[in-house]
């Protein structure tokens, strides 16, 4: 009889980690960090909904700089991250010994140069003022941009991916840099000739894509990522949330001809 009670006391726990295990998602908070713009707009529109489908409680938690998120992410403050290309998010991580690692790559809207005054590079006068982002890995990026439209060359000995204003060769017309934070970058427009901008602060600030004089050609390392604790890489919700990304009905959200996902870039792996 004990035999019987033991086996029968083993088969319902048993079932009930099973029960247990099947049900342990649902109600579970997911906490990810976003900026103000196109990225955050992406999860609400094409991710959250299948999370919450899969029974995950969602919390969008926006923040204003691309400081925060990474450091948010690490003290574990937020499970998840929205914001940034791996380029800048592996240079954050070394520079403050983060153990932070991306899950895939997402849609991407280019950098690009905008001015209130000119149409062209070409007509930008001898002189211009040029704004670009003060954060290592996007200054160097903006002057990557500005040099694949022949205004400006690089030094050709040294790593593009690390260039500074030092490192700026040949600059026919004098351009001068003005090194502004990136999210202030659209609220200089006035005082400058131009301002090379990432993609989501240009559209936050009502900028269209479509009206930049030159939009970047993007470049491996430049496609922004979905960010979670190293740590977490292999946990359920970060698998499904890589699924999601690759499945068919975010696709759908971001080739919605009416939507503002349309034009961004999209990466190597988009379609697997």
């Amino acid at each position: 009889m004990k035999k019987v009670i033991t086996k029968v006391l083993g088969l319902s726990l048993i079932l009930a980690a099973g029960l247990f295990a099947s049900c342990s998602k649902k109600g579970s908070a997911l906490r990810i960090g976003v900026c103000a713009g196109p990225y955050g707009d992406m999860v609400i529109d094409a991710i959250q909904p299948e999370l919450e489908k899969k029974g995950y409680k969602v919390k969008i938690i926006e923040f204003s700089d691309y400081v925060q998120p990474n450091n948010a992410l690490a003290e574990k403050e937020i499970d998840v991250n929205v914001f940034q290309h791996s380029t800048y998010l592996k240079k954050f991580s070394a520079d403050h010994g983060l153990k932070l690692s991306y899950l895939t790559e997402i849609p991407t809207a280019a950098m690009g140069i905008f001015s209130e005054k000119y149409k062209t590079i070409a007509d930008l006068p001898v002189g211009s003022v040029i704004a670009i982002p003060n954060d290592d890995t996007n200054l160097s990026r903006a002057l990557r941009v500005l040099a694949q439209t022949g205004a400006i060359e690089l030094d050709p000995n040294i790593d593009a991916s690390k260039a500074g204003v030092k490192d700026v060769a040949v600059n026919p017309k004098k351009f001068t840099f003005k090194e502004v934070n990136a999210e202030i970058l659209p609220n200089v427009l006035d005082s400058v000739g131009a301002a090379i901008i990432n993609g989501n602060y240009a559209m936050s600030a009502g900028l269209k894509l479509s009206d930049a004089v030159y939009n970047e050609q993007l470049q491996a390392g430049y496609f922004n990522v979905i960010a979670v604790r190293t740590e977490d890489v292999e946990k359920d919700f970060s698998k499904e949330i890589t699924n999601i990304v690759h499945s068919d009905s975010f696709r759908k959200v971001i080739e919605d001809p009416k939507g503002q996902y349309v034009a961004f870039g999209r990466p190597v792996d988009y379609l697997k």
